[in-house]
C-alpha cells in the first residue's frame, strides 16, 4: 500500500446464498481522491461498501484504511472514516442540532462547537432548529452527511447520496461534496447508479457490474473522445459479455 493511498482492497469477495455478491475485488482508493463507484441497481454497490467498512464481513480478501486492517484493526481503521450507507436515517420529531448531539455521543472529546462547524459545513447551520420533519430530502441528506463529518474524517463513505433528490437537490449535495474535498482535504468514495451527474464531481471511477469491477480509471481519461460515463459504461458491459461469450 502507497503513503498516498487511503484505503487499499485486494481480493474482496463475498458470496450470499443467492450467488450474488462481489468476486475478486482490487481496488486503490489514493488519499484526496472522489472515488465514484458507479453500477447499477444490485451490481453489489453496497455490499461492497458494507465489506469496505467492517459492517459485513467477507469470505476471502482484506480491506486496510489508511494502512490498518479492517478486520484486524477495526477501531484504528475506522477512527477517521465517516459514512452514511443505505438510508440517511434522522428522528424525524427532533430539530437538526438535537439529531447532531445525539449522534455526537459516539464521539469522545468532542469540541462543544463541533456540530455547529459540521452544520455550517453542509450549509444547515440557519435550520438547526428545525425539525427534521420539515426538511426536504436533500437537507435530510446534507444533515446525515454532517453526522459523518462530527469525528473529523479524513475518509467519507456515501451510498446514493442523490438517490431520491431533485435537481436543486443534487446540486446542493454535489457542492457541498466538492467543498467539503477542496477545503477539508477530505477523500470521497461515492457509489451512484446516476452516472451522469456524479462524473461531474468525481477524479476517479470503477465500474461494477454482476459483483465485478469491469473498469477503473481517472474520469478526464475514461471521457477520453467526448464520451459520458454511461457509454463508458455500456461500452465495459459490451466488453464483458462479449469476454464471457468466448470462455
Amino acid at each position: 500500500m502507497t503513503e498516498q493511498a487511503a484505503m487499499s482492497i485486494e481480493r474482496l469477495s463475498k458470496t450470499y446464498k443467492n450467488g450474488r455478491g462481489v468476486r475478486d475485488i482490487n481496488l486503490a482508493i489514493n488519499r484526496g481522491d472522489i472515488f465514484g463507484l458507479f453500477g447499477p441497481n444490485g451490481s453489489g454497490k453496497t455490499t461492497l461498501l458494507k465489506l469496505m467498512t467492517g459492517l459485513m464481513t467477507a469470505d476471502e480478501g482484506s480491506v486496510r484504511i489508511f494502512g490498518q486492517s479492517i478486520s484486524e484493526q477495526f477501531e484504528g481503521a475506522m477512527a477517521h472514516v465517516g459514512c452514511v450507507i443505505e438510508t440517511a436515517d434522522a428522528y424525524e420529531y427532533m430539530n437538526g442540532y438535537a439529531n447532531l448531539k445525539l449522534a455526537s455521543r459516539f464521539y469522545r472529546n468532542m469540541a462543544s462547537d463541533r456540530i455547529y462547524e459540521v452544520l455550517e459545513m453542509v450549509g444547515l447551520k440557519s435550520y438547526s432548529d428545525e425539525k427534521v420533519s420539515g426538511y426536504s430530502l436533500g437537507m435530510k441528506q446534507r444533515l446525515a452527511l454532517a453526522a459523518a463529518l462530527l469525528g473529523n474524517p479524513k475518509l467519507i463513505l456515501l451510498d446514493e447520496p442523490t438517490n431520491g433528490l431533485d435537481i436543486e437537490g443534487i446540486i446542493d449535495v454535489r457542492n457541498v461534496i466538492l467543498r467539503l474535498a477542496r477545503e477539508e482535504k477530505i477523500t470521497f468514495i461515492i457509489s451512484s447508479h446516476m452516472m451522469s451527474e456524479m462524473e461531474m464531481v468525481c477524479s476517479r471511477a470503477g465500474i461494477l457490474y454482476n459483483g465485478q469491477l469491469i473498469g477503473e480509471g481517472v474520469i478526464e481519461e475514461l471521457l477520453a473522445g467526448g464520451q459520458t460515463m454511461e457509454q463508458v459504461y455500456l461500452s465495459a458491459i459490451q466488453k464483458t459479455r462479449e469476454g464471457a461469450a468466448h470462455v
